[in-house]
């Protein structure tokens, strides 16, 4: 008779797995003596190799504990289907050897630039989707159909041959990033309204959570805006230039913002950051600012006059955006975070027009829907506006009712609208003939003034940002403000931003 550690010993297991293999039944209970000490029959030791034997073949403990019980007929019948496994197993990993063999070559080629068959592309675009896929089973746990279907909708995603390349170049440069230890923005501009490159990670906003639009995405080349921390990002920046210079499709641009420069300088005055998604929306420490009208240093609404792109906007003669913001707050309710997400997207002020559209807003959120005439499907899809219609997306929907057309050509109507192109456009000229005369003024009087959904939603998180901070540690928020103000001379809310040929912040 052995103790347990010897038994364990000659089995070449630990005194745990013997005493696991006893409970699940794979070793019968062991005999006890006086001092009840576990003793094992060394005959056992035979069945600890069958064990183990019976393991490397692949057959889980379950299966083990049953085969201990079986004749060798069945044994053997159990063997034989075991058998046809392990062939169907040889056959699957040959069959994605051979896969990951072909797409290597692809990926070499197109790394090259070489040029490739529409075989070996769709190969390429499918392992794309597969990891698309994969990226967004670690965001939603479970990738429902509901989302599925969406990523369906990003069929200009995949329809388009040079699209490969641009996602492994913005993969690239978020994993530079990552390597890096870099702090990186929201992702803004359209390309957030898609799930796509959502999953790809270049942004952190859940298209579905705010319906947005992936097909206005359908019939324009891709551009991405990747804001970087400002005193170490030019290493990045250079990076994405780079991968920008080499690409065929799309446009890749990183700016600096030194307003991630000044939250990560309070979470570190602070010994340690804030979990903002965990802080709800519509909380007090982030709406309360904007119910009071106190919203000095708060991203979107404080205007810095010394900003640099304030140097390419015609404002108003005599312009005071922090007074003006504040009073128009002030003589209005707050309902939510969504209400302020609105008023930003309103908010440009270089002309009377603008403050025209806001007090539109401030109106329809007193007094009720504006828009009447438009039919009650659409009304709701403008609930979130108050009945305003404020983004393209709420353009493309109405265009979309009255025509049934795809939203991708929906999209187009609405850029032509925005360029006041109309005369000459023949699809104008057919929803004229589909739609009441209210509603084509409307669109065409709105296009003028949409905003991008996705980009305010981005520039949101900004905002957001900021009004909490400000709720919970504004002094420490404030003095680090000036502080990067006096180190480098730049406004705190100054932006990365192309205007007439110039990236601000970069020369």
């Amino acid at each position: 008779m052995l103790s347990v550690g010897q038994f364990a010993k000659l089995a070449k297991v630990s005194a745990r797995t013997v005493r696991y293999y006893e409970t699940f039944g794979l070793l019968p209970a062991p005999i006890r003596r006086e001092n009840n000490y576990r003793f094992y029959d060394q005959r056992l030791l035979g069945r600890m190799d069958r064990i183990r034997e019976l393991q490397s073949l692949g057959f889980s403990l379950e299966e083990i504990r049953d085969a201990l019980h079986f004749s060798n007929e069945q044994l053997r019948i159990r063997l034989q289907q075991r058998l046809l496994e392990v062939n169907e197993e040889i056959d699957s990993l040959e069959n994605r050897r051979l896969r990951l063999v072909e797409l290597l070559s692809v990926t070499i080629k197109i790394e090259s630039g070489e040029n490739i068959t529409e075989t070996e592309r769709n190969l390429y675009m499918q392992a794309i989707r597969g990891e698309i896929i994969k990226s967004l089973e670690k965001k939603y746990a479970k990738v429902t159909d509901m989302e599925l279907a969406y990523l369906s909708r990003d069929s200009w995603f995949y329809s388009n041959p040079e699209m490969g390349e641009f996602v492994q170049a913005l993969k690239k440069c978020m994993e530079f990033a990552k390597r890096k230890n870099l702090i990186l923005g929201p992702g803004r501009g359209s390309a957030p309204a898609s799930i796509t490159i959502f999953g790809v990670g270049f942004s952190s906003i859940d298209p579905m959570k705010y319906e947005m639009v992936p097909e206005r995405l359908s019939m324009q080349v891709p551009s991405v805006h990747i804001d970087v921390e400002f005193e170490r990002g030019q290493e990045f920046i250079d990076y994405c230039q780079e991968a920008n210079r080499k690409l065929k499709f799309g446009e890749i641009q990183a700016f600096k913002m030194p307003l991630i420069d000044i939250v990560k300088n309070v979470h570190e005055a602070m010994g340690g950051g804030i979990d903002y998604p965990q802080i709800h929306d519509d909380s007090d420490l982030v709406l309360n600012h904007f119910r009071s009208g106190e919203i000095d240093k708060i991203f979107g609404f404080d205007f810095s006059e010394k900003a640099l792109v304030m140097k390419y906007e015609n404002f108003l003669p005599g312009y005071d955006g922090l007074e003006e913001m504040q009073k128009y707050l002030r003589g209005q309710e707050i309902h939510n975070f969504r209400d302020v997400i609105n008023i930003t997207a309103l908010w440009r002020p270089h002309s009377f027009e603008i403050l025209e559209r806001l007090e539109l807003y401030r109106v329809a959120k007193r007094d009720g829907f504006k828009f009447d005439f438009l039919p009650q499907q659409v009304k709701k899809s403008l609930e979130p506006n108050f009945g305003r219609v404020i983004y393209h997306e709420d353009l493309l929907r109405i265009i979309s009712h009255y025509t049934g057309w795809d939203l991708g050509r929906c999209n187009s109507l609405r850029k032509i609208a925005y360029r006041r192109e109309l005369e000459a456009c023949g699809d104008w000229l057919e929803f004229q003939r589909m739609a009441p005369e209210a509603v084509t003024a409307l669109v065409q009087e709105e296009g003028k003034w949409a905003f991008c959904l996705p980009h305010a939603l981005a520039f949101a998180q900004f905002t957001k940002q900021t009004a909490v901070l400000k709720s919970l540690h504004r002094d420490i928020y404030f003095a680090e403000i000036e502080r990067f103000e006096q180190k480098h001379g730049l406004a705190w809310d100054d932006i990365g931003i192309r205007i007439k040929g110039v990236s601000l912040l970069q020369n």
